[in-house]
C-alpha cells in the first residue's frame, strides 16, 4: 500500500500544477520531499526496527501518514502541502516502506533470500497497480484533496490491523548457509560495516537505482500525455508497469538465487534501459505500441534494485545489527529519489522535453549495474 500511495502522486501531479500555478519542478519537489524522507529516515527506521520490532514500527508509521494526509488535504499553498504531505507524510511512509519488509523476509529465509524478498515485495507492485487507476478515478470525482482523505482512511483501516501479528525470528542473526561466496559472519557492527567497501558500493548502487526509477515514475504520465496519450490511458500504463513488475520481482528473486546478485541486476537494468529506448521511439513516432513495449520491458525491472540490494546486503551483513546497518545503507535512496524526481521536472522546464532526463536514467542504470559487481566483501574486522 505504501508504494501505491507514493506512485499515485504521478496522477496528482498535473492537478497540483493547475491548482497552485507553480512550475513542474516546484510541484515535483513535494514528491521529492517524500522520497528524500524515505531515504534520510533509513537509519531511524532501522534503529526503530531493531528496538521496537516491525509491528509497532509499521502501525505507528500508518497513523502518522494518515494524520499528515488529512492535514495536506486542507493545504492552501504549495509550501503547506510540502510540509504536511512531503515532510510529515514522508516520514510516516518511510516507516511503511520496503526497508522493513525486506529485512523481515531476509531474516526469516536465509537460504532463499532472493525469492523470499521478491515474494514479500509483490505487495509493492500490486499496490501501485491498484492505487494508480484508483487515484485517477478519485481525482476525477472528488479532486486531489478528497483523494488524500481516502488514502488516510485506508492506512488506518488496512495497515494497522494487518500488522497486529508482525514479528521477526528469535535468532535474527542466525544463518544456516551462505547464498554467495564472500559472505561474512553474523557479528557485524555498524562501525565495521561503514568501514567496508561493500557497504559503499551497495549504497552507490541504491543511489543510482533510486535516481533512475522515480524519475520515470513521477514524470511518465505527464510525458505520455504530451505525446497524445489520453490521461486515463497514461495512468493505466503506469499502473500496468506495476502489474508487470509482479512477474518481474519474482523473476528477479529467482535470478538472484540462481545466477547471483550482480548478474540478476545487470539483466533487469538492461531491460529497464531498453524500455527507456521505447519511450524515445514513442516521442519520435507517436505510435502507442511503443508505450506498450515500455510497460513490458520497464515493468520487468521495477523493484529489482531493492530486491537485489537487500539480498546482497543480508549476504554480507546479516546479524543482530542488520536492521541498523541496512537502514544506514538506505540513506542513499532518499537523495537519489528526490534528485531524480526533481531533475526530470527541471530538465523539462529548461529544454521543453523529457528526452534529456531519460538519457540520465540510462546513465544511472549503467553506473548502478557496475557498482553491484564491485561488492566483494573482505572478512569482517573487529569494530
Amino acid at each position: 500500500m505504501q508504494n501505491g500511495v507514493v506512485m499515485a502522486f504521478a496522477v496528482l501531479y498535473l492537478p497540483l500544477v493547475a491548482e497552485f500555478g507553480a512550475s513542474r519542478a516546484a510541484v515535483a519537489s513535494v514528491q521529492s520531499a517524500v522520497l528524500l524522507l524515505g531515504g534520510f529516515a533509513g537509519p531511524l527506521v532501522g534503529w526503530a526496527f531493531d528496538r521496537l520490532g516491525p509491528r509497532r514500527l509499521f502501525q505507528g508509521g500508518a497513523l502518522l501518514a494518515a494524520a499528515a494526509f488529512v492535514a495536506a488535504s486542507r493545504a492552501a499553498s504549495l509550501p503547506a502541502l510540502a510540509l504536511a504531505y512531503g515532510v510529515v507524510g514522508g516520514l510516516g511512509l518511510a516507516a511503511l516502506g520496503s526497508q522493513g519488509n525486506m529485512i523481515v523476509a531476509a531474516l526469516w529465509y536465509p537460504q532463499a533470500r532472493g525469492r523470499a524478498i521478491a515474494v514479500a515485495d509483490l505487495g509493492t507492485g500490486f499496490g501501485a497497480f491498484c492505487f494508480i487507476p484508483l487515484a485517477q478515478a478519485l481525482v476525477s470525482r472528488v479532486g486531489w484533496r478528497g483523494t488524500l482523505l481516502v488514502w488516510a482512511a485506508l492506512l488506518v483501516a488496512v495497515v494497522v490491523p494487518l500488522n497486529a501479528f508482525q514479528r521477526v525470528p528469535d535468532a535474527r542473526g542466525a544463518r544456516t548457509s551462505a547464498p554467495e561466496p564472500g559472505a561474512a559472519g553474523d557479528d557485524w557492527t555498524l562501525g565495521a560495516a561503514l568501514r567496508a567497501r561493500a557497504f559503499w558500493w551497495l549504497a552507490l548502487m541504491r543511489f543510482c537505482g533510486a535516481c533512475a526509477f522515480p524519475l520515470l515514475n513521477v514524470h511518465l504520465v505527464a510525458f505520455a500525455v504530451g505525446q497524445g496519450i489520453a490521461p486515463a490511458a497514461a495512468a493505466a500504463a503506469l499502473g500496468a508497469v506495476s502489474l508487470v513488475s509482479l512477474a518481474g520481482r519474482l523473476t528477479t528473486g529467482w535470478l538472484c538465487d540462481r545466477l547471483g546478485r550482480a548478474p540478476a541486476l545487470t539483466l533487469t537494468y538492461a531491460s529497464a534501459a531498453a524500455g527507456v529506448g521505447c519511450l524515445g521511439l514513442l516521442a519520435a513516432t507517436r505510435w502507442p505500441g511503443w508505450l506498450v513495449a515500455f510497460v513490458a520491458l520497464y515493468g520487468m525491472a521495477q523493484g529489482s534494485s531493492g530486491i537485489v540490494a537487500s539480498a546482497r546486503a543480508a549476504d554480507v551483513f546479516a546479524g543482530r545489527a542488520f536492521g541498523t546497518i541496512y537502514g544506514w545503507m538506505t540513506l542513499a535512496v532518499g537523495p537519489g529519489e528526490a534528485f531524480g524526481a526533481w531533475l526530470g521536472g527541471k530538465l523539462y522546464d529548461v529544454t521543453g522535453s523529457y528526452l534529456p532526463a531519460f538519457g540520465v536514467v540510462v546513465a544511472a542504470l549503467a553506473l548502478g549495474a557496475a557498482a553491484i559487481w564491485r561488492v566483494r566483501p573482505a572478512p569482517r574486522r573487529a569494530a
